[in-house]
């Protein structure tokens, strides 16, 4: 009877092994996707916050001596990614002063300082985000009331990469993080 029992969990243990791989695969895979659905889901959050930064600080077409600063719109969709930023491979970024003044004042943030400050660097890297905004004269809105026109927001942003699968579905790697573009367009009245 013994040998019996000692094939039986043998044949169990080869099993697992056999299975274990698979599920790890598998978990790792429905990570990799829900963590590229979440970040696209703060790539159109940025776009929605640089239409609606632009509603208010972009100068309309019937204004002839308007100045407008480009960098309202981009800031305000740069704020949006902040959370969505790599917390790793920090490297040389401007003085950012709201956010040296959250990371003083914020004891939530308290020892994740410079995770907090990477995030900062690359939300606020140049090269990681690139922020279109412009009016939507095609709409329907616009033929209908010229003076009312909607704006139209274009979010591109290098999304970084954590799970294993990072490899695989990678658009880029700098400083040693992987990434990949997530973009979305948000057209706001």
């Amino acid at each position: 009877m013994k040998p019996l029992l000692t094939k039986r969990r043998a044949a169990i243990s080869l099993e697992a092994v056999m299975v274990l791989p698979v599920f790890l695969v598998l978990f790792g895979a429905v990570a990799q996707i829900m963590i590229t659905a979440q970040g696209r889901m703060f790539v159109e959050q940025a776009a929605y916050a640089a239409a609606r930064s632009a509603l208010v600080h972009m100068c309309r077409p019937t204004e002839p001596f308007c100045t407008q600063d480009a960098q309202k719109w981009e800031d305000a969709a740069r704020w949006a990614l902040v959370p969505a930023s790599a917390t790793q491979g920090g490297s040389s970024c401007p003085t950012i002063t709201a956010g040296q003044q959250i990371l003083s004042t914020d004891n939530r943030i308290a020892g994740r300082d410079q995770a907090a400050h990477n995030a900062l660097c690359y939300a606020f890297n140049p090269t990681n985000i690139e922020v279109t905004v412009a009016w939507d004269y095609v709409s329907r809105a616009a033929l209908t009331d010229p003076d009312n026109l909607p704006v139209k927001a274009t979010v591109r942003f290098k999304l970084p990469l954590n799970t294993p699968f990072r490899k695989f579905v990678e658009d880029g790697k700098t400083n040693g993080v992987y990434w990949r573009w997530g973009e979305a367009t948000v057209v706001l009245l």
